[in-house]
């Protein structure tokens, strides 16, 4: 009888079991949606038999643990920043090739109008209209210059704003990891820490989308974190976040971790995509504008300076430059016509000679749009800015298709992770099946003992 005692406790082990293994089949499929959950699985122990004649004492639940592959995790977040970078420079390059205009409508047709009207001065040189019209069509490219310019500017502060604002959003999820570090380590098992952890997880991959990172797994649970060349960020419960200064002379945000610079380590994530485009993609494009304003102004200059105007002198310089330069850094923001021939359209050049008449000067400025003035004398103007329109639109195609490609691998390597740790409602439903028809069995175990007990005492008149 004492034995039947002891397979009543066996039994009710085993239906305890049971219950939890529903238990936990039902918290997976509540789970189903839950961003970073990890299936969780019941781990079961069959009992020893504490002396001979028994066939055991049961069975035992071991604990429920998460159903991970840390290989799987960690390729997430290596792969997860190059395709938010690509992502970023995308969307950011974008604005910038719409600012350049459609082709023959921006700067192209600017120069094209421009070499138009003093082809209409070379044939009527003594026109004033003609003249009037060159300097509208003067002072047309110089703003065209002046305007895309400070397109390009406004793109490159949105670039600085955007980086900015993604600064924040790190420092906000390093601090949520570190709390996340005090919560893990300090549960009493890893049962109860198993819903911080998958917290945790999908913090780090949140954070992955934001800035390259290399995470460490701690010894007693959660994780350390660095960025850049390895400056720690996330140390245990310690948060380090990311500090923002103004730099000269532009006011473009300077990235510091504990006093370090960081900006320039910062490669990954839509962080680094921002500051690529900042820092590289933009600074390049104005280079090459500044570059080519120069050039315009610079050739047209000496043929004007050449030629001579109606008052009988010498035509000196069209362009001018409303602020001092470095080089050509900075020409196209102060593309400007020259004061005096803006003031006084006799100003303008259109002979060889002082003669009534001579449109030499307005010739040889006409053609100029043919001369290969550019790239050692293989390049017209009008093909400098096809260069410059070619390398934006290179650039935001070569983001775009980087970014589907990554995006692609972040999705196989995300359907690898699922096949382990995702829930799937099927197999959780055959999990609810398997647990049930074991309690429904171990209940009428229950059941049999309990009527077997129940006639030995009517027997023994108990």
């Amino acid at each position: 009888m004492a034995d039947l005692f002891a397979i009543l406790g066996s039994v009710s082990r085993a239906l305890d079991a049971q219950r939890y293994g529903l238990d936990v089949a039902g918290q997976n499929i509540a789970n189903v949606n839950t961003p970073g959950y990890a299936r969780r699985t019941l781990d079961l122990i069959a009992l020893a038999p504490e002396a001979p004649g028994t066939a055991g004492r049961g069975v035992d639940v071991v604990g429920v643990r998460a159903l991970r592959d840390r290989l799987l995790e960690a390729r997430v977040t290596y792969e997860m920043p190059a395709q938010t970078r690509e992502a970023a420079m995308a969307e950011a390059l974008s604005v910038v090739e719409a600012s350049l205009g459609t082709p023959g409508g921006s700067i192209d047709a600017s120069l094209e109008q421009f070499f138009d009207s003093f082809a209409g001065l070379a044939d009527m040189p003594t026109s004033a209209s003609q003249r009037d019209q060159v300097l509208i069509r003067g002072e047309g490219l110089a703003a065209a210059f002046r305007n895309m310019a400070g397109r390009l500017a406004s793109a490159r502060l949105d670039a600085d704003r955007e980086a900015r604002g993604t600064v924040d959003d790190v420092n906000a999820l390093i601090e949520r990891i570190a709390a996340l570090n005090v919560t893990i380590g300090g549960a009493s098992s890893m049962e109860n820490s198993l819903h911080a952890r998958d917290e945790q997880f999908e913090l780090v991959r949140q954070l992955s989308q934001l800035v390259d990172v290399n995470v460490l797994d701690r010894e007693e649970g959660g994780v350390d974190i660095a960025i850049g060349n390895g400056q720690p960020v996330v140390v245990g419960q310690t948060s380090y976040t990311i500090d923002v200064q103004n730099s000269p002379p532009a006011g473009y945000a300077a990235l510091s971790v504990g006093g370090v610079p960081v900006t320039g380590e910062i490669s990954g994530g839509r962080l680094g995509g921002f500051l690529q485009v900042r820092d590289v993609n933009i600074p390049d494009y104005m280079s090459r504008l500044d570059a080519l304003a120069f050039a315009v102004a610079d050739e047209v200059n000496a043929l004007h300076a050449a030629g001579f105007d109606q008052t009988g002198a010498t035509g000196g310089n069209f362009f001018a430059f409303s602020s001092p330069l470095a080089g050509s850094a900075g020409a196209a923001a102060a593309l400007i016509l020259r004061p005096a021939v803006a003031a006084d359209a006799r100003l303008i050049a259109a002979g060889n000679s002082a003669a009534p008449g001579d449109n030499g000067a307005a010739r040889a400025l006409a053609d100029l749009r043919q001369a290969n003035v550019l790239n050692g004398g293989t390049a017209t103007l009008s093909d400098g800015w096809g260069q410059l329109v070619y390398r934006v639109a290179r650039d935001t195609k070569s983001a775009a298709d980087e970014r589907d490609s990554r995006a692609e691998i972040v999705r196989q390597i995300d359907a690898l992770r699922d096949a382990v740790s995702g829930v799937s409602l099927d197999e959780e439903a055959m999990q609810l099946m398997k647990f049930q028809r074991a309690y429904e069995a171990n209940a009428r175990f229950f059941q049999t003992i309990d009527r077997t007990l129940e006639m030995l005492l009517s027997m023994s008149g108990r």
